[in-house]
């Protein structure tokens, strides 16, 4: 009777201990066979090849023509755009090896020189991220550079806190305006197709252009949709927006005359640059920059 009773208990706790390991997410466990073998229990959808996303290699240049006639290339820092030269180093790096000078329009620059006169001797004017806005004679003066020629590259990020359907005007919002342009609210997801993780959304060129030239596609990480313009890069169709959820091919990349939008500043640090066709991208944007005639 005893002997019977402890084979029961015996039984009872291999097919308790079956039952757990498979729910807590175990692949393949040992299954008592004949002769005192054992054979794995393979969980098919616990294998890491279907957990796992599939990751971007992170290979090659960003290649700039250093043959061209010297430019100036100011980035402005003077409205808290929360940049600085280490997380752009791919960026600066390419422009000044490449014979071209970058220079950081700061507060102290700001104070002593207005960005009127910067911008009389400037070639392009780059934007990231700005937490202040811009008034209206410094929105006019920007407009009127690209109108004479130079080059505008706008380049945003989502909101730290953005609240469902939100769309509040902000400092970039404002100044793209100037430009028939306009970054939407929140940030873009897709759970469907993405690289790592799902804000880590795949976009594609949505035509031919010397700005997409050579892309097949790129990593965008945790993008936000740019309004207006013609659209240069869009997301897979499973692309949605955390603001709405609804599902759509989303604009990443656009341009208007002499001012591009882009709504990733991911893919101008060192962390993106390189994954997927990103380098081909921040190359191609760094020959729209120096490429105008003022």
């Amino acid at each position: 009777m005893e002997l019977r009773d402890a084979a029961l208990k015996g039984g009872v706790f291999v097919a308790v201990f079956l039952v757990v390991a498979t729910l807590t997410g175990l692949g393949s466990i040992p299954v008592p066979v004949e002769g005192n073998e054992t054979a794995p229990l393979t969980v098919d959808s616990h294998q890491p090849e279907a957990i796992l996303a599939d990751e971007s290699a992170e290979t090659g240049e960003i290649e700039l023509d250093a043959s061209g006639t010297e430019k100036t290339v100011v980035i402005d820092q003077s409205h808290n755009n929360s940049v600085s030269p280490e997380e752009i180093s791919p960026l600066v790096t390419a422009l000044t090896e490449a014979g071209h000078d970058v220079q950081f329009y700061t507060d102290r620059m700001a104070s002593r020189q207005s960005l009127d006169e910067t911008l009389s001797s400037a070639d392009a004017f780059v934007v990231i991220a700005p937490d202040d806005q811009y008034d209206t004679s410094e929105r006019r003066r920007i407009a009127a550079f690209a109108d004479d020629g130079g080059r505008v590259l706008l380049v945003n990020e989502p909101p730290r806190q953005a609240a469902r359907g939100a769309t509040a005007s902000t400092p970039m919002t404002n100044l793209a305006g100037a430009f028939g342009l306009g970054f939407d609210s929140g940030y873009l997801y897709d759970l469907a197709e993405y690289d790592t993780n799902h804000r880590a959304v795949y976009a594609t060129p949505a035509g031919e252009t010397a700005l997409t030239d050579g892309v097949d596609r790129v990593t965008t990480h945790t993008a936000r949709p740019v309004v207006g313009g013609s659209p240069l890069l869009v997301t897979n169709e499973s692309t949605r927006l955390s603001t709405t959820r609804r599902q759509a091919r989303y604009s990443v990349l656009a341009r208007q005359g002499n001012a591009v939008a882009l709504g990733d500043r991911s893919l101008l640090g060192t962390d993106y640059a390189y994954t997927a066709d990103n380098e081909v991208l921040v190359g191609n944007l760094l020959e729209f920059l120096v490429s105008g005639s003022r």
